[in-house]
């Protein structure tokens, strides 16, 4: 929620057996989005979307000019 107010941020995205499917910078910027397609290191094609299932994110967001980084983590569920 609110992303767009921390536009230094980063987030990666793993699949259940902890291989990275999607990462980026600046998450929530210039219709930088998760759309449910692999953009990291795994088997599927990229131009294929992942399966079904339950992913485990991580968000990394610098809070302000001192440069103070927090981190959001939890989990998300692709139903198709």
């Amino acid at each position: 929620r609110n992303i767009w107010f921390y536009p230094e941020n980063s987030l990666r995205i793993y699949n259940r057996w902890g291989v990275l499917v999607y990462e980026t910078r600046g998450y929530g910027q210039n219709n930088n989005f998760f759309r449910g397609i692999s953009e990291g290191r795994v088997t599927v094609q990229q131009q294929n979307e992942l399966p079904v299932g339950t992913y485990y994110y991580i968000l990394e967001y610098k809070v302000d000019a001192t440069g103070q980084v927090k981190n959001k983590a939890g989990y998300i569920y692709i139903n198709r």
